[in-house]
């Protein structure tokens, strides 16, 4: 038999339906592997000045056995979909001798490499720059979303050596980047779905007669390749009405967002921003960079009666000023408790975004009084399409931080030996479900 007279492209000649099918026909590839119609998400939220820990860390590995802290309280509703990986430090910028060096740690988070001393700036990719180019690689053509509030030029993420990927840090000029056209009419939006319901179907009379002109053998090998698109397409369909992609709502009036008062606001929006953002699947991989890698000098918190002193000098009064400061880091995860629950709220097939998903909180240090870098405090939300064990703390005693980044890797599907430089390896293990 010619081979070629079953490659895609003299399908679709023998149909006359063209080449324009090609990315139909190419994506039955991609349905064939993939275990679920929903995509894989990850979303990282960090800021600076550590956690304090006495408020911040379960006494307990199972979650489930008793309330959370006070600073995770915001995440109670969500304690079963809750992973922490406890022990985990930024050993590249330990072997460096940069202990207390946090300020400067934001360039290492997502790469798992160690900046040049006395800057923040990454010298090697981030993670959701390796998982974005590999979803390129696959077809999609918009998987990151870089996001900020106050970042003032620091980053954690990184297309590679001191190439930032810059962060849009106002939510008016990201509504309208993201959901510019998204003000069809629904009539309008129901018609186009119904054209789109179902490619064969337009030519089905087409197929039927192809087939008739093969022989037994040849045309079960046609029909396979079609029913595998059917139920590719029937799978898609599936999803599409399941999933809710509205834009949110701005409110009313824009905010000055570079103005401490409008500040929750700003971050209020950023984080619906990016929780409708991976919804509607305009992006795969988002990072949002509360605030810069500095310390924040500037900022203070009067809408939690914290009007002085700014929140890095909070931060180095530790154990003497534990009140403000525990205040401020649960404000922050209440901050983190508005994305979970947008995802959460979001139905896809029997679970929702959020369980498709893999929220990483991440500091730049421990904990503020001191800068250091080890056991740095991570949190994750979600089990990425069942990938982690959730609703429990896992002791990881010291484990280089590379490994972790490894392991966010294989959940969004990419492969990786290893991430950034000096340790290769992961901690799925430990973290999988």
């Amino acid at each position: 038999m010619n081979q070629a007279r079953f490659s895609r492209r003299a399908l679709l000649q023998a149909l006359g339906v063209g080449a324009a099918m090609l990315p139909l026909l190419h994506a039955e590839r991609a349905a064939m592997a993939a275990p679920s119609a929903f995509p894989k998400r990850l979303i990282a939220v960090t800021w600076t000045n550590g956690i304090f820990q006495k408020n911040w860390l379960p006494g307990n590995d199972d979650l489930n056995a008793a309330r959370l802290p006070t600073i995770l309280e915001p995440l109670e509703s969500w304690k079963s979909k809750v992973l922490i990986p406890q022990g985990v430090d930024l050993k590249v910028m330990l072997d460096a001798n940069r202990t207390y060096d946090g300020h400067f740690s934001y360039g290492a988070l997502l790469t798992g490499v160690s900046p040049a001393p006395g800057v923040s700036d990454g010298v090697a990719p981030s993670i959701d720059q390796i998982i974005g180019d590999d979803l390129r690689s696959k077809g999609v053509s918009s998987p990151q979303l870089n996001l900020g509030c106050r970042p003032y030029g620091f980053s954690t993420s990184w297309a590679g050596r001191n190439q930032k990927n810059n962060a849009e840090t106002d939510p008016y000029r990201l509504f309208n980047r993201l959901f510019g056209g998204a003000s069809l009419p629904a009539a309008q939006i129901d018609k186009l779905r119904k054209r789109r319901q179902s490619v064969l179907d337009l030519v089905g009379t087409d197929l039927e007669r192809f087939g008739q002109r093969l022989g037994t053998e040849d045309r079960l090998k046609v029909q396979a390749h079609l029913d595998s698109i059917r139920a590719m397409e029937l799978d898609l369909a599936a999803a599409a009405s399941q999933r809710v992609c509205m834009p949110p709502a701005m409110g009313e009036g824009e905010i000055n967002y570079n103005n401490i008062n409008d500040y929750p606001k700003h971050v209020d929006l950023m984080m619906k921003l990016a929780a409708a953002a991976v919804k509607c699947d305009l992006a795969r991989t988002v990072t949002l960079d509360l605030i810069d890698d500095g310390g924040g000098n500037s900022l203070t918190f009067p809408w939690l009666g914290i009007g002085s002193p700014d929140y890095h000098a909070i931060a180095h009064e530790g154990e003497n000023n534990a009140a403000q400061k525990t205040a401020i880091d649960r404000w922050f995860y209440e901050q983190v408790a508005t994305l979970v629950a947008q995802l959460a709220d979001s139905s896809e097939g029997d679970g929702s975004a959020l369980d498709n998903s893999v929220v990483v909180v991440a500091n730049d240090m421990n904990e503020g009084n001191f800068h250091a870098v080890n056991n740095i405090p991570f949190l994750l939300v979600g089990s990425c399409g069942g990938f982690f064990k959730t609703g429990r703390k896992v002791k990881l005693g010291g484990m280089p931080h590379n490994k972790l980044l490894a392991t966010l890797c294989h959940a969004m599907d990419v492969p990786v030996s290893s991430v950034g430089a000096g340790y290769s390896g992961d901690c799925d293990a430990f973290l999988k479900a």
